[in-house]
């Protein structure tokens, strides 16, 4: 009886403790759940400070995917209008603009990005470059293959040079290192033009 007893306390302990870790991944897994959330619901720290200045708003022109990405064998983009908060800082004007597309077409064209995507940082380099930095979570496209990643880059690329003057080229990085691909296709060693 007394060899049944210590089996029976080490498999309380066991369960004890296996029931406890459980608890702890639980939490932990709302924890991360919640973060995200957050991250993504969250626009732009600096665009709630611009508009508590209360400045007039800016019309940009945002370029999405065009719902049949295989037009002509090409990929296509549709113009889209969106105001953003005006100010001189082109960084925050660049944030802004990315941060609009991370949130998606409102008319026609394809999301570039899933809902988990966000957006790390922004640099404008005095060459002309602008280094847009993207969570991992950006590179996992809603659209797969090779032409929507063209497209889902094509549509940054040209949100950004055509809006902000001073951009003429676009670097990305990914988790804020040089990645070889995107989204496993396209090679994004180089800037793009």
């Amino acid at each position: 009886m007394k060899e049944y007893r210590g089996i029976l306390i080490g498999l309380g302990l066991v369960g004890l403790v296996l029931t406890g870790t459980y608890f702890l991944y639980v939490q932990e897994r709302r924890h991360q759940q919640e973060m995200r959330e957050l991250a993504r619901h969250r626009f732009d720290v600096e665009s709630d400070v611009l508009s508590s200045q209360g400045e007039a708003d800016l019309d940009v022109m945002l370029y999405f995917p065009q719902p049949d990405l295989t037009l002509s064998g090409r990929f296509a983009l549709v113009a889209e209008s969106r105001p953003i908060f005006q100010t001189s800082d082109k960084t925050l004007v660049a944030r802004q603009i990315i941060n609009e597309l991370i949130k998606g077409p409102t008319e026609e064209g394809v999301p570039i990005f899933s809902d988990q995507a966000s957006l790390r940082q922004v640099y404008l380099l005095e060459d002309g470059t602008a280094v847009v930095d993207f969570s991992r979570e950006a590179t996992q496209l809603p659209e797969g293959g090779v032409l929507a990643e063209l497209s889902a880059l094509h549509s940054i690329i040209r949100s950004l040079t055509e809006n902000v003057m001073e951009i003429q080229r676009v670097k990305f990085l990914v988790e804020g290192r040089e990645s070889p691909t995107f989204a496993g296709h396209v090679s994004i060693q180089q800037p793009f033009r």
